[in-house]
């Protein structure tokens, strides 16, 4: 069913839209068609919660906004109420031009103004991502009355290394960027408009794909709308990239297709030769030349690693890869059957002592 014109538009489906103006319409007009997200972004999700709920801590004290409430008009009606205290606010929520903003940080200031703070489980800015998302945020919130004194994201400090609890005053980098999004926030209501009557035609847009498709992040209609093309396109060329969109242009779709004449790197002519050949390429010589440089004993070492973006254990970074587990085959000579090690961390303990024991 077409939502009505005051059916409000979330920061997250806003972004949908600068995105892809299929994928808005999708999500308010047949939602059930879009893929529920897999356990790894589910993954992704839930860390960005946990270091929300850190970021916190930077301005204590304050109120969590109607938590555990999904319906928006009670989320607005409950920080109406809370706005009064004057205190910090976590998960605000505000509406204006049928833009709904449920804010992460929300900071009173001098002259009964607020600071605007947008927390990214990111260690840097991300400027085609988050300026717009910060934009619409103020937009609304300014519709809505609110004098917005500045703008921050706060992002992870990179440099960080964790000693004993996590201290988020050195966890958090604040970045003002008012001055960024000041101009950004005053195209907001005509983009809103856009995508109101994007949700509200009968039928969703045809969108021919392209680089959008993954950028900023991969489309959850990516399967549904790509799924046209041969197993063998020209998007899995080698690190093909801006290459395979010049060729989908041209209208050319299989890497059989591929003029002899348009310019590829030795590994895509390669691979375009052996799916011509309908066999693969070996280059016997440069494998003779590696496998007699190998001395006994050989080893074969596969390993598995975690990271988080907040650091579980000590001496250890954002997002720094902490190998859990290894499965590792000694060859002690040619004719010897392989010796077979393994280890698995158990517990919540740093895994790596044992693991390097």
């Amino acid at each position: 069913m077409n939502p009505s014109r005051q059916q409000y538009i979330s920061k997250s489906t806003y972004l949908m839209g600068l995105q892809c103006q299929k994928l808005i319409w999708f999500r308010y007009n047949a939602k059930d068609q879009i893929p529920a997200p897999d356990e790894s972004t589910q993954a992704i999700f839930d860390q960005g919660t946990e270091v929300g709920e850190l970021a916190r801590q930077l301005f204590p004290g304050g109120i969590v906004v109607a938590p555990g409430i999904i319906n928006p008009d009670e989320v607005i009606a409950e920080t109406q109420k809370a706005i009064q205290a004057r205190r910090p606010l976590y998960e605000a929520a505000f509406v204006f031009h049928g833009g709904y903003a449920r804010t992460d940080i929300l900071v009173p200031v001098a002259g009964d103004a607020w600071d605007l703070i947008e927390v990214k489980s990111t260690t840097k800015l991300k400027e085609e991502v988050h300026l717009p998302d910060i934009a619409f945020q103020a937009f609304v919130l300014a519709g809505a009355g609110i004098k917005i004194r500045k703008c921050f994201l706060a992002h992870i400090n990179n440099e960080f290394v964790r000693h004993g609890a996590i201290d988020p005053q050195k966890f958090f980098t604040l970045e003002d960027v008012t001055r960024q999004i000041s101009g950004l926030s005053r195209e907001v209501g005509e983009q809103l408009d856009a995508l109101q009557r994007i949700i509200g035609a009968k039928a969703h847009p045809e969108i021919q794909i392209g680089p959008q498709c993954d950028d900023p992040y991969t489309c959850p209609l990516h399967e549904r709308c790509w799924s046209f093309l041969p197993e063998a396109s020209v998007f899995t060329l080698y690190r093909g990239g801006k290459r395979s969109f010049a060729l989908f242009k041209q209208g050319i779709q299989h890497l059989k297709k591929i003029p002899a004449d348009f310019t590829l790197t030795d590994n895509q002519s390669i691979q375009r030769a052996a799916l011509l050949a309908g066999k693969p390429h070996i280059d016997r010589p440069a494998l003779a030349a590696f496998l007699g440089q190998l001395e006994y004993p050989v080893s074969f070492l596969d390993f598995e690693t975690i990271g988080t973006a907040i650091p579980l254990f000590d001496d250890s970074r954002p997002f720094q890869q902490i190998p859990f587990q290894f499965s590792l085959h000694i060859l002690r000579s040619e004719n010897a059957k392989p010796e077979h090690h393994s280890f698995l961390a158990d517990g919540p303990a740093d895994p790596r002592p044992e693991f390097m024991r």
